[in-house]
């Protein structure tokens, strides 16, 4: 069962969640509206622990897999996972290990082609990640499907 999340602006009825995730539904006329993902909503509900390295690698790879299988790389050592690839078309995000680190890059990509390529300290490359996956997911309502569901426990 859908959450009551608002009120319509149009009778006052309770708005619920649609299958998306971004639109309300008024349950008494129908009005929708549609709400916007931020990319601090996301960076929350992929729940990432920055102090642990092999948990951090392990949940982000579960989270990309889960919601963006066709666009996501993860590669392994055998146990650990060592490097992830999210491509979103203009935007490229690489997480890779280090020796006891994680290396976070950003690459702006046309056609393709990194044009820019941006070394970002963690915390930092997951916020960038959030805000990317954010614009994705209101451009893309599948996505935003995916992302409704997403959640790293």
């Amino acid at each position: 069962m859908s959450q009551v999340l608002e009120h319509c602006t149009n009778c006052g009825a309770p708005l619920t969640a649609g299958a998306d995730g971004r639109i309300r539904e008024c349950t008494h006329c129908g009005a929708r509206l549609q709400i916007g993902i931020d990319g601090e909503q996301i960076a929350a509900g992929l729940a990432l622990d920055l102090s642990d390295i092999d948990a951090f690698m392990r949940q982000l790879a579960t989270a990309l897999r889960h919601g963006f299988a066709e666009k996501a790389k993860v590669m392994h050592d055998g146990v650990r996972v060592i490097h992830i690839e999210l491509d979103l078309g203009k935007d490229m995000f690489v997480a890779k290990r280090d020796g006891g680190t994680v290396v976070g890059q950003h690459k702006k990509m046309v056609r393709g082609v990194a044009l820019k390529t941006a070394i970002l300290a963690l915390d930092a490359w997951v916020a960038a990640l959030a805000k990317a996956i954010s614009i994705h997911a209101n451009e893309n309502a599948r996505v935003a499907q995916v992302l409704s569901q997403l959640r790293v426990d």
